[in-house]
C-alpha cells in the first residue's frame, strides 16, 4: 500500500517577514483640522468669560526620527496650524470678528507600531511646546496681536503602507492638547484663552536612511 502512496515532495516552511533594521528617518504630514470648544476671558473693567467662535482649519508639519525596530520610534517633530476665528461672545453679546490663530507646536514623541507585512499600525504620544499667534479685529474696533507660548501636549494613531523598502504612504488621526494662554488688546486690557484641544486627520509621507 505505501508503494501506491504518492510521492509528497518537501515544503519549505514560512519564515516570518524580519523587522525592517533600524535608521533614521524624516516624515512630512499635513491635514484637516476640527477645534473644540475654545473658552476664555476678557478684563475691560470687570472681568467678562467669552466664547470663541472657531472655524476649522489646516496644518503640515514634519519630524526626524530613529527606529529602532518596526516596534519602536522616538522622534522631534515641528508643526504649522491655522484656524480662523468667526465671532466672540460675552456678557450675552456676540461680536463679528475677522482674523485667525497661528500655532507652531514642537513636540517630542515616543511611537510604538507592528510591521504586518508592508503594513504598520501604531500609536504615539507626544510633550513639548505650543506658540499660539492671535491677529484677530472685533467688530472692526478693538485689535488683539499678541502672541504666547504654552505647554503641549499630543496623542495619535495611524497606519502605514511600505511603498518601498524606505518610502511608506500613511493616514492618521490626532488630538492636540493646548494649555492656556494670555494676550493684551489694543486697549491693554488683558485677554485669556483657556486650554483647548483640536482633532486632526492627516496624510503623511516616510523616508528611511538607513542606520
Amino acid at each position: 500500500m505505501a508503494a501506491d502512496l504518492p510521492e509528497m515532495g518537501y515544503v519549505e516552511p514560512m519564515e516570518p517577514a524580519p523587522l525592517p533594521p533600524a535608521g533614521f528617518y524624516a516624515s512630512l504630514h499635513a491635514g484637516y483640522v476640527m477645534p473644540g470648544d475654545v473658552d476664555g476671558e476678557i478684563v475691560p473693567g470687570p472681568s467678562v468669560n467669552i466664547e470663541v467662535d472657531v472655524e476649522d482649519g489646516y496644518r503640515f508639519g514634519g519630524a526626524l526620527g530613529y527606529d529602532f525596530n518596526s516596534m519602536l520610534s522616538l522622534e522631534a517633530e515641528a508643526s504649522f496650524s491655522e484656524l480662523g476665528v468667526d465671532s466672540i461672545t460675552g456678557a450675552g453679546t456676540t461680536f463679528q470678528t475677522s482674523g485667525d490663530g497661528q500655532t507652531i507646536t514642537l513636540m517630542g514623541n515616543v511611537i510604538v507600531g507592528h510591521q504586518y507585512d508592508r503594513w504598520r499600525p501604531y500609536v504615539g504620544v507626544g510633550a513639548g511646546a505650543a506658540h499660539v499667534d492671535l491677529d484677530v479685529v472685533v467688530n472692526g474696533l478693538d485689535n488683539v496681536d499678541d502672541s504666547d507660548w504654552a505647554f503641549a501636549a499630543q496623542a495619535f494613531a495611524g497606519l502605514d503602507f511600505s511603498v518601498t523598502d524606505t518610502v511608506s504612504l500613511g493616514a492618521r488621526y490626532r488630538y492636540v492638547h493646548i494649555g492656556s494662554t494670555d494676550y493684551t488688546d489694543e486697549a491693554n486690557d488683558p485677554v485669556s484663552i483657556d486650554s483647548f484641544g483640536t482633532h486632526s486627520i492627516e496624510a503623511a509621507v516616510k523616508v528611511k536612511f538607513g542606520g
